[in-house]
């Protein structure tokens, strides 16, 4: 590994992936996702990968030995939606929020306390911090970061960062049923868009 990577995952440390191996075997099997374990050519180093296919939207989860699990996937959305990033709060963060005068709330109180939403658009945003599956699927599953983010195509990439949190075939199910629920709720707001334009 290069001085770089070892600076980059100092924190994370180094986990052996292949532990979870099965779990992420039989998950694939359930939902009909393609599945791969891949190693470094020194082959010290491993990483799990997996695609799965949701309402044609392709779904991708990696995690490596150095790497926490990630979620990613990518789909047309033709609303106007920049960015948005919901993280776990620190102790500075929470000061600043404090004193904040356009802080993002959800009804959950308890997610507001662990987490700190950024967004330019606070009316989509506030719509998924205040949906009640996914702010108890966040909190749940203890998620690091959950960020999303428009091109110019339209095209929108949503990611999840689930740090070292799914030990289990139950949290894999957990963090699936979460990124499902974004895609969904996103999507929800072209349809709302789109009957209200037809009204």
């Amino acid at each position: 590994m290069s001085k770089i990577s070892k600076m980059k995952f100092r924190n994370l440390g180094v986990w052996d992936v292949l532990k979870k191996a099965d779990f992420w075997k039989k998950f694939s099997e359930k939902h009909g996702a393609d599945f791969k374990i891949k190693t470094t050519v020194s082959k010290d180093l491993n990483r799990l990968e997996m695609t799965i296919q949701y309402n044609g939207v392709s779904i991708s989860f990696s995690e490596s030995d150095t790497r926490p699990l990630f979620i990613d996937c990518n789909f047309k959305y033709s609303e106007s939606l920049a960015w948005f990033e919901i993280s776990k709060i620190d102790f500075i963060e929470k000061i600043i929020a404090m004193f904040g005068r356009n802080k993002i709330s959800s009804y959950n109180k308890d997610f507001n306390r662990k987490y700190l939403v950024k967004t330019v658009d606070n009316y989509r945003v506030k719509s998924i911090i205040n949906n009640k599956n996914i702010t108890g699927l966040i909190l749940k599953q203890n998620l690091t970061y959950i960020g999303g983010k428009q091109d110019k195509s339209g095209a929108f990439h949503l990611t999840v960062n689930v740090h070292r949190n799914v030990n289990s075939l139950e949290q894999l199910e957990t963090v699936y049923g979460l990124a499902t629920a974004l895609i969904d709720e996103l999507k929800g707001h072209k349809k709302q868009r789109s009957q209200t334009n037809r009204r």
